[in-house]
């Protein structure tokens, strides 16, 4: 993603960031950054820039705050029938349906 790209983005959700490489980071997925890394050689090293540890955290954040927000709103509801309205809202199928209204 360019620079220009990341400048439409900050416009469009209002809202610039104070480190743009981290942005830009979120947004570059593993298989791309190997690409990158492969068309820059063998002599280039360094660490790899992509999303997977933002990843890995966003899911535990978003199952934490899934979590909480299930629990408070159903106090009666056991852990089997908590566990599985936690998969349904953290599962990739029904957020991708939430990113799309959005």
């Amino acid at each position: 993603m360019n620079q220009e790209d990341l400048t439409a983005l900050q416009a469009a959700l209002g809202h610039e960031f104070r480190n743009p490489e981290m942005l830009e980071r979120a947004l570059t997925h593993s298989s791309r950054a190997h690409e990158e890394a492969k068309a820059t050689g063998p002599e280039a090293t360094g660490e790899r820039l992509d999303n997977e540890q933002f990843e890995f955290l966003g899911d535990a954040v978003l199952g934490l705050v899934a979590t909480e927000l299930l629990f408070e709103r159903f106090p009666g509801f056991d852990e089997g029938q908590l566990s599985k309205l936690k998969a349904h809202l953290v599962s990739a199928g029904y957020l991708v349906k939430v990113a799309t209204n959005l």
